[in-house]
């Protein structure tokens, strides 16, 4: 028998409304009953196409394709090219809410029910033409999130209105039977401040200050680097008239903190009054890196002269950087709080950026987190290396127990 908590069955049993949100802390079942539940519905939904949203293909791929199809088996099936999936011989469209652009996807379209991914993380105007396209009678919405500030749109417009056809369904960590204790108890350690409200305690608060309050150089600095690197990888923050940032990341899986950064670059046209060509920053890059076994060079994807610059002067396993700010910025802050990563003393640009990267007071009353462009550029490159390259190491895995859902739906009587 499948074990769900009080609000895992609450869910299953009650989400009735037009609009359905899980709201909560991070690993706290809601993904795992919302499929469930969608799954459910599919069978039952009214006649009509249905509608799968994400932030982008990727991460539909990743949180709900491949866990839809890990549960119904050969039953589901995924159209890469035409980002559809087929449950029962139901069609669902997938679709990206990349930008404000992606809302063209949705005119035109009718829908009899839709299910939303991290719903904090869509466009207004996306997520606005979205309900007006559930319009076959009966249609639902179902959607998950951890929360975000109160000035969301999604908490102002939605979840604290009193008069729609809607249920919230709030969720803790307890609230996932499958957890130990000793799992929830680091959980808890990893996110400090105001990660730790939202995630953890599922609260929907203000992001206020510094961002990495928490960062004591007593803790988050060594003198040396542990031990010989197993490799390296660059991050690199581009600027023309602002200043250019590269880090040297140091990672061995067995040494404590299994990643450093191990060296700076930073140089600020402004200070020097000399501005550098992409050649001059390219061969600064090549002699930075030195004759290390360099397994990425981690670069701002929008500085594409750089990046061809680099490839003319025979720099290799360039990537772009996935600037997810607000979850880059989380991730880093993790890493930090639970010791993975550690700064050099003699990265002195670094140390000094973390102890005055604070948020942009205008966006957060805006409802939008976002740090102050300011004292950022090697802020961006430990993000840019940390999340891009390290974070499917360390937040890989799934929360799902398949099988066990399997067999409770084969008691059921319902599929093989």
């Amino acid at each position: 028998m499948l074990n769900l908590s009080d609000t895992q069955l609450d869910v299953f049993n009650s989400s009735t409304a037009r609009l359905n949100f899980l709201v909560g802390s991070v690993r706290s079942g809601k993904t795992f009953v919302s499929l469930v539940r969608w799954l459910e519905y599919v069978q039952t939904a009214p006649k009509g196409n249905l509608v799968m949203v994400g932030r982008t293909a990727g991460t539909i791929k990743r949180n709900i394709v491949d866990e839809i199809c890990n549960l119904v088996g050969a039953d589901a099936k995924y159209y890469i090219g035409k980002g559809e999936l087929t449950l029962w011989g139901r069609r669902i469209y997938l679709i990206g809410c990349v930008d404000e652009r992606s809302e063209q996807r949705l005119r035109g379209s009718t829908f009899a029910g839709a299910y939303v991914d991290e719903v904090t993380l869509i466009n207004e105007s996306f997520f606005t033409m979205l309900l007006s396209r559930l319009s076959v009678p009966g249609a639902q919405l179902f959607a998950t999130t951890n929360p975000d500030s109160p000035f969301h749109y999604i908490k102002k417009n939605y979840l604290d209105r009193e008069d729609l056809d809607m249920k919230t369904f709030e969720f803790k960590l307890d609230d996932n039977p499958s957890l130990t204790e000793s799992f929830k108890n680091n959980l808890k350690k990893e996110y400090t401040g105001l990660w730790y409200k939202r995630y953890i305690l599922g609260e929907w608060c203000l992001a206020e200050g510094t961002i990495y309050d928490f960062f004591d150089e007593r803790i988050h600095t060594i003198n040396f680097a542990p031990d010989s690197a197993r490799y390296y990888v660059v991050g690199v923050d581009y600027g023309t008239t602002n200043p250019t940032a590269f880090g040297l990341f140091g990672y061995n899986p067995e040494n404590y903190p299994n990643i450093w950064l191990e060296d700076e670059y930073y140089w600020d046209s402004r200070e020097k009054m000399r501005q550098k060509t992409d050649t001059e920053y390219a061969v600064d890059l090549k002699n930075f890196m030195g004759q290390r076994n360099i397994k990425a060079v981690i670069i701002d994807p929008s500085a594409a002269s750089f990046k061809a610059e680099c490839v003319k002067q025979g720099i290799q396993n360039i990537m772009d950087a996935d600037n997810d700010v607000l979850n880059g910025v989380r991730f880093t802050s993790k890493m930090l709080a639970n010791g993975t990563f550690k700064v050099l003393k003699k990265c002195q640009h670094t140390i000094k950026e973390i102890q005055t990267y604070v948020w942009d007071e205008k966006s957060i009353k805006m409802g939008e987190d976002k740090p102050l462009k300011q004292t950022d550029h090697l802020m961006d490159v430990c993000r840019y290396a940390l999340y891009t390259y390290f974070k499917p190491m360390y937040e890989g895995g799934k929360q799902m127990d398949v099988e066990q859902y399997r067999r409770w739906k084969m008691d059921k009587g319902g599929w093989s």
